[in-house]
Order: structure tokens, then C-alpha cells, then sequence
């Protein structure tokens, strides 16, 4: 039997490092998880996977050996509000500027720093604040976002994830046959952790490294600027600040969405999934990671159909104004309501990386129906 990638102590299952992200697991689960664990299957597809990848580079050298593509020459972007008005832009702003849309009398503020579209962006609010969601807000910390990459991160290994490496080099798998030369957009990008590692790579024509938290693209930024000494290399990155619930991007216009130990933090998944099938070209690809419920180990052996009645009366899950904890098929329930198809999954423990696709029925690639353009006011 192929042993796991991550060897860690079985203490970890029991006490996890990151309590923000580890729900008090019950002595039911402990012993189903123990149980599990000793007809743990390998995890089928993940050579596959990596052999599919191989033309990709690996992440800690960023060397290519297929041609250099064409970096992008311009990032297109629309006003968050009336999804018409277009920005366009070659790289990140070398000085502070507004992004004005006519049509709602509103201007987005750019900076060398990022691109803030969001709907509230710019805006002085007297009264009305938005209700906060406990896993958004939770990466919106400074502090929080310093440590992601020195020890949060690598902590994620108590769940099964395999690591950077190995998550990328199965993200690539999925993301090169639809993204391939085109621009990716890298959705809560966090520190730019897989952000960085795509640009490296030479596959895509750009990267756009979005995150709704202010603090996390600063990391971003400053981790780019640290390795590469700019934004502006090969494969370009644009830093972006965006709601996942509301993509400032036109209908049809992205070739690939990735979302490394994301969705789980989402306020509103169902919503963001809709936006991302909506900004999905035909034939797109969404590819995510995240954390399976309490049961989901027991479930890989027995069947997740099996064990759905011991996740409902044992405790697994964090309060839900913080994260949710998946079984697989409400994630396929998710990707189905919104149109998204041919669900493809690796999954480990409580660790899963899932692929879906657009439908290739509808609307060319590009900008179709698109009348107005962007207006700059620096």
C-alpha cells in the first residue's frame, strides 16, 4: 500500500495546529477516522495528474522547456456595478489613478499597489456597513496574512493537503488545456502562493492575483517584487482587489479561474459560483481546493452516502459565520445549479481539488455586446 505523501503524527487529527481552521472533531469521528485509516487508498489520478502536468515547469525552478509565450498586452476589466463599462490596462498603474465609469458616476481607485474594484471601493459610507463574514474577515488581518506562508499554510497538511508543490503541479493539470497562453485569473490568491508559481511557469499569458483582502495583495506584492523585482516580468501579474460575489469582469471573457483553500472562506458560495460560470468563457475551466468535513475519511472507504447520517448528529463543522467544511457532493450540487460541468476531483483525507468546465454551447471568446470604454482620471 502507497503510503501518504505527508507523514504527520496522529495527534495532529486530534488537536490540529490552526484552530481557526479545525473543528472540535467528536470521539465518534476520532475512531471512524482511525478506522479509515487503515484501508486508506492511494490517491488515484495524482501520477496522472503530475505526468499530465510535466510539460508545465516545476514550481521551485520556473524554467519551461516549451516556447516562451506572448505576455499580455492589456488586462481587461469592468465596473463592478453596471458590468458594462470597460477598463483596460497593460500593467499595474506607476503612480495612483481612477478608474471612472460614466454610466455610474463612480471612480475606482488604482494604485501601484492594486486595483480596488470592488462595489464600496472609493466610497465614504456614513452609516451602512456591511455585514461581516468571520472567514473573509479573518484574512483581512494583517498579522493573519504575514504568517500564511510561514507556518499557517503548511499547516494545512493536518487535513491532507500535499503541499504547494504537489496541489500546483495538480491545478496545472486541469488548468492547461483550457488556459494554455491566455490570462489566469488566480481567485483569492492569499499571499499569491500559487499566484507566483503560475507566472513562473511561462504557460499563461498573464496572471491576475485577486483577493478581497487588502493585506493579503500587499504580501502578494511584496513576495513578487522580492523574487522577481517586478510585476511586470514574462508573464506579467495584475493585483486586483474583488469580491468574489461580484467579479469585475465582462460575461464570457476568462479562459481559467483558480481557487487554492478558498471556497470554504466564501460568504456566499452559490453566488460566487453563479459569477464564476458567468465570467467563464465557453469551454473555461474553475479549478479549487478545500477542506472536506469530519466524515469525509470514513466516507472515501465506505461511501460518503454511508456516513451522511454520522455527520449530522456529530459536531465537525466550524459556526457557519466563520468557514464550511464540504462534503463532495454539495459540491457538485453547487457546480451543477450554476452550469458547471464534468466535475473532476483528487481527493485525500479531508483534502479535495476539484475541476469543472463551462459549457462550450453559447457565446464566442471576448467582449461580445460591448459598447462603452473606460475613462482614466488621474
Amino acid at each position: 500500500m502507497r503510503q501518504r505523501e505527508v507523514a504527520l503524527p496522529r495527534r495532529w487529527y486530534l488537536t490540529p495546529p490552526m484552530p481557526s481552521l479545525a473543528p472540535p472533531v467528536a470521539a465518534g469521528v476520532v475512531l471512524a477516522s482511525r478506522a479509515a485509516s487503515a484501508f486508506r487508498q492511494p490517491r488515484r489520478g495524482v501520477v496522472a495528474a503530475a505526468a499530465a502536468a510535466a510539460t508545465a515547469p516545476s514550481s521551485s525552478s520556473g524554467s519551461s522547456s516549451s516556447p516562451p509565450l506572448s505576455p499580455a498586452k492589456n488586462f481587461d476589466f469592468v465596473c463592478p456595478i453596471c458590468l458594462q463599462n470597460h477598463f483596460r490596462l497593460s500593467s499595474m498603474p506607476p503612480q495612483p489613478m481612477g478608474l471612472s465609469c460614466g454610466r455610474c458616476q463612480r471612480t475606482f481607485p488604482a494604485s501601484p499597489a492594486y486595483l480596488d474594484l470592488t462595489l464600496t471601493s472609493g466610497v465614504q459610507q456614513k452609516v451602512y456597513k456591511q455585514r461581516s463574514w468571520g472567514g473573509t474577515e479573518l484574512f483581512r488581518n494583517p498579522l493573519v496574512s504575514f504568517a500564511y506562508e510561514r507556518g499557517w499554510r503548511q499547516g494545512f497538511a493536518w487535513a491532507g493537503f500535499p503541499g504547494a508543490d504537489k496541489e500546483y503541479d495538480i491545478a496545472m493539470s486541469y488548468l492547461l488545456p483550457a488556459a494554455s497562453g491566455k490570462v489566469l485569473v488566480d481567485m483569492s490568491c492569499g499571499s499569491g502562493l500559487f499566484s507566483r508559481r503560475f507566472a513562473r511557469s511561462g504557460r499563461f499569458a498573464g496572471v491576475i492575483a485577486a483577493d478581497f483582502s487588502e493585506s493579503m495583495l500587499q504580501q502578494t506584492r511584496e513576495y513578487c517584487l522580492a523574487e522577481g523585482g517586478t510585476l511586470n516580468g514574462s508573464t506579467p501579474i495584475m493585483l486586483l482587489r474583488a469580491d468574489v460575489g461580484r467579479l469585475p469582469f465582462a460575461t464570457g471573457s476568462v479562459a481559467a479561474i483558480h481557487a487554492g483553500a478558498a471556497i470554504h472562506c466564501w460568504p456566499n458560495p452559490q453566488v460566487a459560483l453563479a459569477e464564476i460560470s458567468r465570467v467563464l468563457a465557453p469551454g473555461g475551466v474553475f479549478v479549487a481546493s478545500t477542506f472536506l468535513s469530519a466524515t469525509a475519511p470514513l466516507g472515501q472507504v465506505l461511501g460518503d452516502d454511508a456516513v451522511r447520517p454520522l455527520a449530522m448528529v456529530l459536531p465537525g463543522n466550524p459556526r457557519p459565520q466563520q468557514m464550511t467544511y464540504w462534503e463532495e457532493q454539495e459540491l457538485r450540487d453547487l457546480c451543477t445549479a450554476v452550469g458547471l460541468q464534468d466535475f473532476r476531483r483528487e481527493r485525500d483525507w479531508r483534502f479535495v481539488m476539484f475541476a469543472v468546465t463551462k459549457s462550450t454551447e453559447g457565446a464566442p471568446f471576448g467582449f461580445a455586446g460591448a459598447e462603452s470604454s473606460a475613462d482614466f482620471v488621474e
